[in-house]
């Protein structure tokens, strides 16, 4: 028998419904009006009540947000709500962005500047909630600075308030109490020790088993996302590449899920198999078991797509192990990324196989290694500056020996001195000759 509680103390927030006992749990259905006004009927299940109704108050929800009905009651989370369900619907978002969305937007839900009619909020209670949220990253921070300011724009064209003062210059993204952590590649020593502990890792008897997911990501600088989306066949052996076309994303709910395309547009992309990783490949498609996603690597135990979070924890173990200072396993592809650059990868074919939308992002990612790179540089520079020919190195010497200007024999040329006239002859002498008397003109 369902408690008095359950029978009747909840019920939807708009439209009208009826509630009863399946063999599944509940199943209610309600009547609501559409956007064209039209009556419409849905039926939620679910195991409790609480379940039900919590279903059909979201949905009641977001069809009025996708209305835009807005009043001076209507709240800053009410507005942006309204705004990605918008942008979703209409594909602007994928299911991962609309998911990082929703949790942005419950940051704002959470603080009392959330429960107050937008109207109503002053330029000094949005100033403290964002002096509240310093604790957050800077990344974040943006993030909900971002949103504040999507939500007001929308409210001044709606109407709801008269000015917006989330334009003022006074009315700028704090910055995190939290400093800005640089992810940094591996040293060589630092990689040669973290394969050997690697190796030497012993996976505990029915847990997973990560060690080649992350071995793909330091030979080949695969995000891990990328690589947890591997099929077998993305793995191209014939042509030496492995096919980048889809990455693991969370979604609504954090509900992890493959996102067919790459992080970024230009994440979708053919990278080459070395040496070092082809076997590495070879021992995964060998150890691979069926499983319902056709994935090179599943997770057998939970049943589902293996998230980056389950990888990083024993990426974490393995370099505690190693002794080695660590910040996450996207280690991995910046110690690629390293190793690219002091091979003499050029930085667009780096940019191409790392997925960068553009170039911009490599150098600038990798500023330091590049720098690093400079003494290097310039030796080969000087060294190719020799092998052109006498007259670079002549040029070398812009002092000019007084013999250098007065010999001219076998030179086919003349050099008037007093005259200051000159007359070009061939041969690299005679260019250097002519070049002091330009000089003297």
């Amino acid at each position: 028998m369902s408690s008095g509680r359950e029978q009747g103390s909840k019920h939807a927030k708009k439209g009208s419904g009826s509630l009863r006992k399946v063999k599944a749990g509940y199943e209610y259905r309600i009547t609501y009006k559409d956007v064209y006004g039209r009556s419409c009927v849905k039926s939620f299940s679910g195991k409790t009540i609480d379940i039900v109704i919590t279903r059909a108050n979201e949905f009641i929800s977001r069809i009025e947000r996708l209305k835009g009905t807005f009043d001076i009651t209507t709240t800053m989370p009410e507005i942006l709500h309204w705004k990605i369900d918008r942008d979703y619907a209409k594909n602007y978002t994928g299911e991962a962005g609309y998911g990082r969305n929703l949790y942005t937007i419950s940051i704002i839900e959470q603080h009392e500047i959330g429960k107050i009619p937008i109207a109503q909020i002053t330029p000094a209670q949005v100033d403290d909630f964002m002096s509240s949220m310093t604790s957050y990253s800077n990344g974040m921070l943006r993030k909900i600075h971002a949103m504040l300011k999507t939500a007001f724009r929308i409210a001044f064209d709606s109407r709801l308030i008269e000015t917006n003062f989330m334009t003022r210059d006074d009315m700028r993204c704090p910055k995190s109490d939290k400093q800005d952590r640089k992810i940094r590649g591996f040293t060589e020593e630092e990689q040669a020790l973290f394969v050997r502990a690697l190796m030497e890792h012993e996976v505990p008897k029915g847990r997973n088993d990560y060690r080649a997911q992350l071995l793909i990501s330091l030979y080949s600088g695969l995000r891990m996302g990328e690589v947890n989306a591997l099929k077998p066949k993305d793995i191209d052996f014939e042509h030496g590449l492995i096919h980048v076309r889809s990455t693991v994303c969370r979604g609504i709910a954090y509900k992890a899920f493959i996102k067919d395309g790459a992080k970024t547009e230009a994440g979708v992309r053919e990278v080459p198999i070395s040496g070092l990783l082809e076997p590495v490949l070879k021992k995964a498609l060998a150890d691979r078991k069926r499983n319902p996603e056709g994935l090179l690597f599943y997770d057998y135990n939970k049943k589902g797509i293996i998230e980056t979070s389950q990888v990083n924890s024993t990426f974490r173990r393995i370099c505690d192990k190693a002794g080695i200072e660590h910040t996450g396993q996207h280690m991995l592809r910046h110690t690629f990324a390293t190793r690219c650059i002091e091979a003499g990868v050029s930085p667009l074919v780096l940019k191409n196989w790392l997925g960068h939308t553009n170039i911009h992002i490599t150098l600038d990612t990798y500023s330091d290694v590049f720098a690093r790179m400079n003494a290097g540089s310039i030796a080969l520079l000087d060294k190719y500056m020799e092998s052109i020919g006498p007259v670079l190195e002549a040029e070398a010497n812009l002092g000019f020996p007084p013999e250098l200007a007065n010999d001219s024999a076998g030179s086919g040329g003349t050099v008037n001195t007093s005259s200051g006239i000159c007359s070009p002859s061939s041969g690299n002498d005679e260019m250097l000759r002519f070049a002091e008397c330009r000089k003297k003109d």
